[in-house]
């Protein structure tokens, strides 16, 4: 596979940033709200080899999210609340003449709130690991090719059939001490490498009053039965993940680490690449994550950032093979820059060095060996 370097040109416009941060408050009377939030993102993509002129490829990812999200006072100290989302692609036609989905539900849930008692809710949510795992994620389009960011895989990022306890400062006992525990259904109505069995997991996470959060998750899961059922000659009795992690917020510094560790999560072909599914069936008895950022928020509205991000395989389980070896999944270094006009407006520009050494697993899998640098502006209301 021929190295290039990529300009992307991204643009999104943010109407309003998700889950709530910036909504819009449509009704609050007698401790009883509903807001909204959502946001359209113009986005365009295009990419050419190194010292070219030529543009290699065009990719419209222009999309839309709209959520709602309400609280009802049921009686004292006992709240009932939902949140749905919702998003788009807008660069679909239509009429979609292949049948694929253009319109899907990111988050749908509802659930009980009671004191210092905390909260329980079911439906599609945050898996229990994305505690651990956004603290690297402070921006979003930094690191993207994390395994461990993905959707519909297992506790990892949005999924289905989530069963979620929250408790904030342990029953009121110590304070910035928070508890999650979570539970998750079999899920089989979907494609092979997003299917999921039953498991558990939780999460545990310490606030100061200086600055410093620490937070541990991890999960454990069972294969779908009929993911065991087709993988008769592999051993994937079970999945599971963990995942440490820290950040200090504050003097306008911001600084987070992340380690993750997971066990037979990832297939082979992995999200990182955008292949069609292989014939064979193959998963990666390890993965391991190292992600990191620092970024440093000037009083004129400049943030310089720079992060890292460093995820390898090891021991690659494929169906009819018996072979062992260390897999580069991905490696980069990002520096960027965003700018705050005010608190609806700012602009970004991101710029992606890909460390990824070019070999036979890169070229077999196709993943992108590619530098990258992006732009845009977002605005919020």
């Amino acid at each position: 596979m021929t190295n290039h370097k990529s300009l992307a040109i991204v643009i999104p416009m943010l109407l309003a940033a998700s889950n709530g941060v910036n909504a819009l408050e449509i009704f609050n009377k007698n401790g009883n709200k509903l807001e909204i939030h959502g946001s359209i993102n113009p986005s365009y993509e295009l990419t050419h080899s190194f010292f070219s002129t030529k543009v290699t490829s065009h990719n419209d990812t222009t999309n839309a999210v709209i959520g709602l999200s309400g609280e009802i006072n049921i009686a004292d100290e006992l709240f009932s609340y939902a949140s749905v989302e919702y998003s788009t692609d807008f660069s679909a036609p239509e009429e979609l003449l292949n049948k694929q989905q253009s319109n899907t539900v990111r988050l749908g849930y509802a659930g009980f709130k009671y004191g210092n008692w905390g909260s329980i809710d079911y439906g599609r949510n945050y898996g229990v690991f994305h505690d651990v795992q956004a603290l690297t994620d402070h921006i979003p389009y930094i690191n993207k090719n994390s395994i461990f960011a993905c959707n519909d895989n297992y506790m990892i990022g949005r999924n289905n059939g989530l069963l979620t306890y929250k408790n904030s400062n342990l029953f009121g006992l110590i304070n910035g001490m928070s508890l999650t525990l979570q539970h998750q259904n079999e899920n089989n109505n979907r494609e092979e490498y997003q299917k999921n069995g039953s498991g558990w997991g939780a999460s545990l996470k310490y606030e100061s009053d200086v600055g410093l959060t620490a937070i541990g998750s991890f999960f454990s899961s069972e294969r779908s039965q009929v993911d065991k059922n087709n993988n008769q000659n592999q051993k994937f009795s079970s999945v599971g993940a963990y995942g440490l992690g820290f950040k200090y917020d504050a003097n306008n510094i911001y600084i987070a680490a992340f380690y993750g560790e997971s066990h037979n999560l990832t297939p082979s072909f992995h999200v990182i690449t955008q292949n069609n599914l292989p014939n064979e069936q193959s998963y990666i008895n390890k993965t391991q994550n190292i992600e990191a950022i620092a970024e440093y928020n000037f009083s004129s509205g400049f943030h310089p950032s720079l992060s890292y991000l460093d995820s390898k395989g090891q021991n690659s389980n494929t169906l009819n093979s018996s072979s062992n070896q260390d897999l580069e999944l991905a490696k980069q270094i990002n520096i960027s820059t965003r700018y705050e006009f005010n608190k609806n407006i700012s602009t970004y520009m991101n710029y992606k060095i890909n460390l990824l050494k070019n070999n036979n697993f890169v070229q077999t899998k196709n993943i992108s060996t590619d530098n990258i640098i992006g732009a845009g502006i977002v605005y919020h209301f």
